[in-house]
């Protein structure tokens, strides 16, 4: 009888986090500066849960006031 193959399995999990607002010319300025402010940690109990998280693109939307 033929062995069966063993399989490690990882999910990818999305969530959202707000950095601040930023005022700039452009949308690509404000998601520039956003950049030097972004990261991310997860609790000590979430950690065991959680592998190397870590912000993967920033998103800018206008404020209208």
């Amino acid at each position: 009888m033929e062995e069966l193959a063993k399989y490690s399995i990882s999910a990818s999990v999305v969530a959202s986090k707000h950095i601040g607002e930023y005022e700039a010319e452009t949308e690509e300025q404000a998601i520039e500066m956003a950049w030097k402010d972004a990261s991310v940690s997860v609790c000590h109990y979430c950690s065991r849960q959680i592998d190397e998280p870590e912000i993967e693109d920033l998103h800018a939307e206008k404020i209208d006031e």
